[in-house]
């Protein structure tokens, strides 16, 4: 085998030994019932998150690149977070329903980073 193929499949091995699309990259992000993580992949792990009335959702950049969480038009809730690399945003929930959300940067409403928060 070449050298050029043996870096080629030594980066990818090390790529996905980084990276999980579950749970996070090699930041650390987990999500929990009520954290939502940005993952390798520029995505939103996870893409649902269903939370009780009253419950502040927390959003980790766990990949490295700058998001956002943006109401999509068919939200009742009206929001903009800003969230950079390593940083975490809250929001809370006070009123039950659907409320979708995508990144201005890596997607729109319904594709490419996008999720929605359930509200009880």
């Amino acid at each position: 085998m070449s050298v050029k193929r043996l870096v080629l499949l030594f980066a990818a091995v090390a790529l996905a030994a980084c990276s999980d699309s579950t749970y996070g990259s090699a930041s650390g992000c987990t999500p929990t019932a009520a954290k939502v993580c940005s993952v390798g992949g520029v995505a939103f792990s996870p893409v649902t998150l269903t939370v009780t009335a009253g419950t502040t959702v927390a959003w980790q950049n766990g990949d490295g690149v700058t998001h956002t969480v943006t109401n999509d038009p068919a939200s009742t809730a009206t929001f903009n977070l800003s969230l950079g690399n390593g940083a975490t945003v809250t929001r809370q929930f006070p009123d039950t329903g659907h409320f979708p959300y995508h990144c201005t940067f890596h997607g729109t409403p319904g594709a490419g980073m996008h999720g929605t928060i359930i509200v009880h």
